[in-house]
């Protein structure tokens, strides 16, 4: 059986959230992915708790974020809420016109949470550069960096405490 959670079903509908609060604007997979690790981890950039707990290897979450992104995408793309843009800067996503009424009907705790931690993302990243959301996830991930090494060296590599 496989896990529902962080599934292409799951992060599509978290996408589409992003893409809906952020509409009209189109926005590229890059930027997805980066919104997406705020909304989830908005502790980490001083804001909101986060809605995933704060793991020391939360990290390695981006080397797999992208490729879920993208299945999450083509998953709202089959469903006809969110459209794909050619750009001569590339390939980008906006919310379709069905996408409102879809987030709108979404009530559950964890998509109140979710709906209320994009606003705040949202509206932390609206005048950062690509560069500077850039900058400011690297230094999140050397924090992280130096959490992993101190609990690795407390543990002696075996990821127990002794």
């Amino acid at each position: 059986m496989s896990s529902p959670l962080n599934s292409s079903l799951e992060v599509g509908v978290r996408v589409l959230m992003i893409l809906n609060e952020a509409f009209p604007e189109h926005l590229d997979v890059n930027r997805l992915v980066l919104l997406d690790h705020g909304v989830l981890h908005s502790a980490d950039l001083g804001g909101p708790d986060s809605l995933h707990p704060p793991l020391p290897i939360r990290v390695g979450e981006l080397g797999v974020k992208r490729a879920v992104i993208e299945q999450g995408l083509q998953v709202m793309l089959r469903a006809g809420l969110v459209e794909m843009i050619s750009k001569d800067s590339g390939i980008q996503f906006q919310a379709s016109d069905r996408a409102f009424n879809f987030v709108s009907i979404l009530d559950s705790d964890y998509a109140v949470a979710l709906h209320s931690r994009v606003k705040w993302v949202l509206q932390y990243f609206t005048d950062l550069s690509e560069e500077a959301i850039r900058s400011q996830m690297r230094a999140i991930f050397d924090t992280w960096s130096e959490e992993f090494e101190a609990a690795e060296s407390v543990t002696g590599g075996r990821g127990v405490p002794s």
